[in-house]
């Protein structure tokens, strides 16, 4: 029993010896600052973001239509819903389809009827070409064509026949897109016009049958 105190000092393995003269002035020679910043600024580090996500695109926005032609005179700028389904054939061009509402009225028209409400709406397809230079942020440019019309006869008495029927539209946008962290959403801000052939054609105008549009934008890629 007396022998073994002395018996386990000899068994101690080496890490356990004491510390050497040369090793503590080895250690005490480090440059304490480098010691330290290293390991807490490798955990600091942000994570790259993780690249956006490609495949089907749903995008719902709201933004405004304004007229440009004769129908200025009759209806103020409108609020504008659109809901667009693409598919991303490749990073850079996504094919989709669409729907859009206007809800607008005649109260601009200063002679009889009484101002009216009623709702423009249209459905169509189209291309997007994207341009990404950042990973945040991207460029596209979108050519759209497709059927429109207003929802009922209100516009006929102002000059145009044709308004509650369906008739074509073709128009382009131009965006610029914000992604996010999350790899699937994105916004986006744009502009562009349409030109409704002969929805807005007057009667007895010579005016073009154009429109502006502008909107925010919400993605989401599955």
């Amino acid at each position: 029993m007396l022998a073994a105190p002395i018996a386990a000092a000899a068994a101690e393995p080496p890490a356990q010896q004491a510390v050497s003269e040369a090793s503590l002035e080895a250690w005490l020679a480090k440059d304490p600052a480098e010691a330290d910043t290293k390991p807490i600024s490798a955990e600091l580090e942000a994570p790259p973001s993780p690249p956006r996500k490609h495949g089907l695109v749903i995008e719902g926005s709201v933004g405004a239509l304004g007229h440009l032609g004769d129908m200025k005179h009759v209806s103020p700028v409108a609020p504008w819903f659109r809901l667009q389904v693409g598919y991303e054939i490749f990073a850079w061009l996504m094919a989709f389809g669409q729907g859009d509402v206007a809800l607008a009225s005649t109260a601009y028209a200063h002679r009889p009827p009484d101002q009216r409400a009623y709702a423009l709406f249209g459905f169509g397809a189209g291309a997007r070409a994207s341009w990404q230079p950042l990973s945040a942020l991207g460029f596209y440019l979108q050519g759209e064509g497709g059927l429109g019309s207003v929802n009922e006869d209100v516009l006929s008495t102002y000059g145009y026949r044709y308004a509650d029927q369906l008739r074509p539209y073709f128009g382009g946008t131009l965006g610029v897109e914000w992604f996010q962290i999350n790899p699937h959403y994105a916004l986006a801000a744009y502009g562009g016009g349409r030109d409704y052939v002969q929805s807005f054609e007057r009667t007895y105008g010579s005016n073009p049958p154009l429109v502006w549009v502008s909107g925010l934008a919400l993605r989401y890629t599955l």
